[in-house]
């Protein structure tokens, strides 16, 4: 039980920690691009879920390491992100 405690406490400030850089390189706002502090936030990937980012792009992006890029599409729009803490 301590360890399981362990890892939900660990996870928890471990996603209050996390820094994006998101890149939008298609659609309306192409070239536009914006930083996301999950301090700013009471849950993980909170931001995405306001946005209405679907689970499996929750998933690739919540397994995201460091320094990490992955591309996910979301309304017809190519977004960049990239893991910077």
């Amino acid at each position: 039980m301590f360890k399981s405690l362990k890892a939900f406490i660990a996870n928890a400030v471990e996603f209050q920690s996390r820094i994006w850089v998101v890149d939008e390189f298609s659609g309306p706002h192409k070239g536009s691009a914006y930083v996301v502090n999950e301090d700013d936030f009471d849950a993980p990937l909170q931001w995405m879920r306001r946005k209405g980012y679907g689970q499996a792009e929750l998933d690739k992006v919540d397994a995201m390491r460091r320094s990490q890029v992955v591309v996910v599409e979301f309304a017809d729009i190519s977004h960049r992100l990239v893991r910077v803490k």
